[in-house]
């Protein structure tokens, strides 16, 4: 029930609209929609309590091919022929307002544990905005970054540089880096990336049912004998993404 002073205050208007229901409306707290603008997607800058600040974690790891492999080698494995799930998680801190944080991320082959720190970020494309971006399509023909991958939607992605290490001692230092959470890429069942390949409809070639943490790091030298073609390019994925 409503009080008096909140009524006289509130200059609420009710409206029929089926038996039963009732609509309350009152001007200038619940807003009225102004065309079609209620329903478009929005920047996250233009809401008013947006943060920047993303919390998450992946689980159920996999490495693309193998620490150990020698060229040529294929890590990005469309065929999903050469995956190794393992224990180990990725932990992602970030502020997308500031392009500040880090990811983290944690796992082991064989006898030897590795573990990633990528806390510096930096845009080398307008679309990147400033390192660390937020609602945006990348790859595929996106007209965003290579197209060596689908077309992804990105609820959250990261550019810059990374550390690499293996049993606590520096293995890759300020190697070229690249975070994505996005749409699930492989197919549950076969694992495979459904790419390349002739796509009829405009949305990518990934699964919007799913969601997954991909983590690139990668050298500068090149080597057109492994895919892609770089002298070092790790290739981690979680398929299990939770957000805090």
């Amino acid at each position: 029930m409503l009080n008096a002073k909140i009524l006289a205050r509130a200059a609420l208007v009710i409206s029929m609209v089926g038996p039963g229901f009732l609509v309350w409306a009152q001007d200038g707290v619940f807003g009225t929609p102004k065309g079609s603008e209620g329903t478009r997607i929005f920047k996250p800058t233009e809401h008013p309590f947006y943060s920047g600040e993303f919390r998450m974690t992946g689980r159920r790891g996999v490495l693309v091919g193998s620490m150990k492999d020698t060229s040529p080698w294929d890590h990005l494995d469309y065929a999903g022929k050469h995956l190794i799930p393992f224990e180990g998680a990725v932990e992602v801190a970030v502020n997308e307002r500031t392009n500040t944080g880090r990811v983290v991320a944690e796992f082991i082959e064989g006898a030897d544990r590795y573990r990633i720190v990528f806390d510096q970020f930096a845009a080398k494309q307008p679309f990147q905005d400033g390192g660390i971006a937020t609602r945006v399509y990348e790859h595929g023909d996106s007209g965003n970054g290579d197209p060596l991958y689908p077309k992804t939607w990105l609820y959250l992605a990261g550019w810059g540089t990374a550390t690499m290490y293996k049993n606590d001692q520096p293995l890759y230092k300020d190697y070229d880096a690249h975070f994505m959470v996005m749409e699930r890429s492989r197919d549950p069942k076969t694992h495979e990336v459904q790419y390349p390949g002739k796509r009829t409809l405009p949305g990518g070639e990934t699964d919007p049912a799913g969601m997954e943490i991909d983590l690139w790091v990668r050298s500068k030298e090149q080597n057109t004998n492994n895919f892609p073609p770089y002298e070092t390019f790790v290739h981690l994925y979680w398929d299990e993404v939770t957000w805090r």
